[in-house]
């Protein structure tokens, strides 16, 4: 007896179909950071992000690398989170683009479902504090030129 065509094409289809994690009920869980120092760092950032301003404030003190915030302060930093959270509400994790021990670079999505592209840099000594978040946003204008990179 041959495979109906039905039967084929369901095969083809998983065969081709990218796995998607799963659990137990068949609902798609939610992607993981990286199990890396910046992983962590980015994972605790956008949790005080969605917390709130004391909470942000507490992991600019606590987890920024000293020598970036000599360069801009906490209360700069806040500022900037204070426009940030305005614009985009809440940020979710949607996907890792690249990850190194150093970078990572991910997908994040806010309150609106639009993906935003975060790429958060650690020190590469210790104490491995965070040194930078670069959020790609699309420059009025410019029409993508350089990237249209700004540092929060």
């Amino acid at each position: 007896m041959r495979p109906s065509w039905n039967a084929t094409a369901a095969l083809l289809l998983a065969l081709s179909t990218p796995a998607v994690r799963a659990d137990a009920w068949g609902a798609s869980a939610p992607p993981a950071w990286p199990a890396t120092r910046v992983g962590a760092l980015a994972r605790d950032w956008v949790t005080a992000f969605n917390t709130g301003e004391d909470a942000m404030r507490a992991f600019l003190k606590d987890k920024m690398a000293a020598k970036n915030l000599a360069e801009k302060g906490v209360p700069a930093r806040v500022e900037r989170y204070r426009t940030l959270r305005e614009k985009y509400g809440r940020l979710q994790l949607e996907r890792v683009i690249v990850s190194s021990a150093s970078e990572l670079t991910v997908k994040l999505l806010d309150t609106d479902a639009h993906a935003r592209e975060f790429t958060f840099r650690s020190e590469t000594a210790a104490p491995y504090r965070l040194a930078s978040v670069s959020l790609k946003e699309s420059v009025p204008g410019m029409h993508g030129m350089f990237g249209g990179f700004h540092n929060p």
